[in-house]
């Protein structure tokens, strides 16, 4: 049987995280330590718990620096050597495992509080008495490094350079059960492990290791499988196409030195007739690693219809519609080598494959009928960008109707104060002195992945990075307090605006469907009494224990009112007294609100769930704490001013704008771009759909088909809409044998006879209350189709 060594290349390397620990423990005695790591607690997580959790990528990092940091004999390379290899993963398709594998040592707290350990006049950690100070522990951790892969066949490889054995103790043997099914296999070092799985989901991946004493270890750890484009096909005949743009935007003005084409993705869901003639696109918004794929954006369409659930396009395509969606994956770029997540990339990028497909389609559908776009969140920016663009460019986009579905167009909010705080904790906790590197690993992807992602910069209107002008890169300048959008975002606008007279499509019905309330109310925490929260409303508070002798202090607060100063994040890292390893940490943000507006974040507008920013996360110890001490599940996401796109004077935005008298900017000068508008009255999370709204978007689709024939419009009407139980036709001619039939929203027939139209046909209908669609076919195959409501 092969035993498994530490890899001597490890022994040999030289790493850069022990170098200050090992100054300051010139004078520090560890001649009584029995292993050559020595740990100390972490104010940040518990490193010993992690042996019995089922852990991620993210944990195996964080454990990872602690056993690095803590190596005395500098064995470990730095961890960017296995995020690289987790990068490179995506080109190879081969996911890298991992396994730590170490006996440490941690100092007592003992040590501490009786003073046998303390930090001298120069700075070193010294022993004052030969007490016992070491208290002996062990980890053993397993893990795939990466958080997710695209694909049923999945392939793994285990490199004898990925095991971290600082023991003495012989790995002889590895199993892996990968949750597929097969139960455990021996694995071979080095070599590809090729995993078939039945079915996509989180799959939990179990380890078994032998040691030469005959001990087995068993670890559990992670990984979401999703499926490829070539398992939907396989599994349930769907065809998703991958496409290339055939136009390069210009990115220069934000820095890039090469502009590249993107990669998107599409599927068609065709009506019942098999045929595409009447195309309705739906464009994918903000969605950083493709969280959202085509399938779940499809349901993102589905509704609650009283008490039952409906898709607007399950509807749509009952009426005959054909249902595209686009959708923007993460993809590889062999040019740089680069890993590119479309669902955060460049606005303009994502709009020239709007393009490109919108070409392709029309090339492809059959007859005259023009397009329908909805862009719901982001993608109202990328639709948006994409007609303009067309039109600029005098391309036919052959659309009647764009729908944008709660998108940005004055700019997103993310709380300013969640901002710092997230940023601080990733990326601000890396200069301890014999603690080591303390920043949160499954923070770094919210800051790197997210809140610093081209997308986030050309739609947040307050960004945290033009706060900071230290080279730390997390304090905020506090003589910065006012909200700072990233220069992206005025660049974005600008080209924009700049594409069409308006800044919005002309050569379309726009409407907008929004989930901020139109009426401007306010939307309450999560308290029993579910009160209203308004500016410098306090939102966290929260203080967490994670190691006996420090505590995290953690508050957050709304950004101000009107002209007013606060701080909207205190963070304070307090280590008791007695602690000789580390000082405080402070780090506060102060948030300022111009004269003409109180703070965003309390401001009426699409709800973003707090928990889907913090969903991939683990749900225990620090980031548990912190979910729990929160006052409020949402934060305004959308304002429904940005939604609206209300004109603005003098680009001073009043977020707390009560809407009177909208009219639309075709006619005047006046308040919105749009023609037509759905808001609620109270604030609803983001992209939700509603009966209402639903309602709204399908008078709007249908409006050219519900009348085919102005002959018919003008000789048949219905006497009141809407009705209570008795239907009355009128109609100005004789249609004898006329079909008359009424739908509710799922396609269900609800009413179905002939009858002979004259003058004034009355109709009795038993149906429950609700929105309907009532067709009359006339003998010669004449059609009427009309919106009816029953209350």
């Amino acid at each position: 049987m092969k035993k498994i060594y530490f890899p001597l290349l490890l022994l040999l390397s030289a790493s850069v995280f022990a170098q200050d620990k090992k100054q300051a423990l010139q004078k520090f005695d560890v001649s009584d330590m029995e292993t050559s790591v020595l740990i100390t607690s972490s104010p940040i997580f518990e490193l010993e718990t992690y042996n019995e959790k089922t852990i991620n990528n993210y944990n195996f990092y964080q454990a990872y620096k602690a056993i690095a940091h803590g190596d005395l004999q500098n064995r470990f390379l730095p961890l960017e050597h296995l995020k690289e290899q987790s990068k490179q993963s995506y080109f190879t398709k081969v996911i890298p495992l991992a396994i730590i594998h170490s006996d440490y040592e941690s100092i007592t707290n003992e040590a501490f509080q009786n003073n046998t350990i303390r930090k001298d006049s120069d700075g070193f950690l010294t022993r004052t008495n030969n007490n016992p100070v070491f208290e002996q522990k062990h980890i053993t951790l397993t893990a795939p490094l990466r958080s997710s892969s695209k694909g049923l066949q999945t392939s793994f490889v285990l490199s004898a350079s990925n095991i971290f054995n600082t023991t003495d103790r012989v790995i002889e043997s590895i199993q892996v059960d990968f949750n597929d099914g097969a139960g455990f296999r021996n694995i071979v070092l080095d070599q590809n492990i090729v995993v078939d799985y039945l079915e996509a989901g989180k799959k939990e991946i179990t380890f078994k290791l032998t040691l030469d004493s005959d001990e087995t270890i068993i670890r559990h750890s992670n990984i979401e499988i999703t499926y490829s484009n070539a398992d939907l096909y396989s599994l349930f005949n769907r065809v998703i196409t991958t496409f290339n743009a055939s136009i390069t935007p210009d990115l220069s003005p934000y820095g890039e030195t090469v502009s590249y084409p993107g990669t998107g993705e599409y599927e068609v869901y065709l009506s019942a007739d098999n045929v595409l003639d009447k195309p309705i696109f739906l464009v994918d918004g903000f969605d950083p690693g493709d969280g959202r794929d085509i399938t779940g954006l499809y349901d993102l369409l589905g509704f609650d219809d009283n008490g039952t659930t409906s898709n607007l396009g399950d509807l749509v395509r009952t009426e005959g519609f054909d249902v595209v969606i686009l959708n923007f994956p993460i993809y590889t770029r062999t040019a740089d080598a680069a890993v590119i997540d479309g669902g955060v990339d460049f606005i303009e990028r994502n709009a020239m494959l709007l393009v490109e497909l919108i070409n392709t389609i029309n090339a492809q559908k059959v007859g005259t009928a023009e397009n329908v776009i909805i862009g719901p969140s982001m993608g109202g920016l990328i639709s948006r960008y994409a007609l303009n663009y067309m039109e600029n460019q005098n391309m036919n986009h052959e659309t009647r109707l764009w729908i944008s579905f709660d998108a940005p167009h004055h700019g997103a909010n993310v709380p300013i104060g969640f901002q710092h705080q997230f940023n601080f904790l990733a990326f601000g906790l890396d200069d301890f002195w014999v603690l080591g590197d303390q920043n949160v690993e499954e923070l770094q992807p919210i800051i790197d992945g997210m809140l610093k992602s081209s997308a986030a910069r050309q739609m947040l209107t307050d960004q945290f990075e033009p706060h900071i002008t230290n080279s730390d890169g997390v304090t905020f300048n506090s003589s910065l307090a006012l909200p700072r959008a990233h220069p992206f975002k005025a660049v974005l606008d600008a080209r924009m605006n700049g594409l069409t007279a308006s800044g919005f499509p002309e050569l379309t019905r726009n409407i907008a469907i929004i989930n901020g309330s139109g009426v401007n109310n306010r939307y309450p925490d999560n308290t029993a009494n579910a009160n209203n929260l308004n500016p410098g409303t306090r939102i966290l508070n929260a203080n967490i224990n994670v190691m006996t002798g420090a505590d995290l202090k953690v508050e957050t607060f709304f950004t101000p009112n009107a002209g007013t100063q606060i701080q909207t994040s205190k963070v304070h890292l307090d280590f008791a007294w007695w602690f000789p390893l580390a000082n405080d940490r402070i780090n506060n943000a102060d948030s300022r609100a111009f004269t003409y507006s109180n703070g965003v974040d309390a401001a009426s507008g699409g709800l973003f769930d707090i928990l889907k920013l913090t969903e991939d996360l683990s749900t225990d110890g620090l980031v548990g704490e912190f979910l729990a001490s929160l006052s409020t599940d949402y934060f305004n996401f959308i304002p429904s001013v940005s939604a609206m796109a209300f004109e603005i004077t003098n680009n001073e935005i009043d977020w707390f704008h009560t809407p009177n008298g909208i009219t639309t900017a075709r006619a005047t000068t006046s308040v919105t771009p749009f023609d037509a508008w759905f808001m609620p009255t109270d604030n609803e999370p983001h992209v939700t759909l509603t009966e209402g709204n639903v309602a709204f978007a399908l008078d709007e689709i249908l409006l050219e088909t519900l009348v085919t024939e102005t002959y018919l419009e003008n000789s048949i009407k219905l006497k009141q809409n809407p009705i209570t139980s008795t239907l009355t036709l009128l109609s100005t001619k004789v249609y004898p044998n006329a079909t008359i039939s009424i739908m509710d929203l799922t396609g269900k027939m609800v009413y179905h006879q002939n009858s002979n139209l004259s003058n004034k046909t009355a109709i009795p209908v038993n149906a429950a209350s609700g929105m309907y669609i009532l067709n009359v076919d006339t003998h010669t195959g004449l059609t009427w189709r009309t919106k009816l409501i029953i209350k």
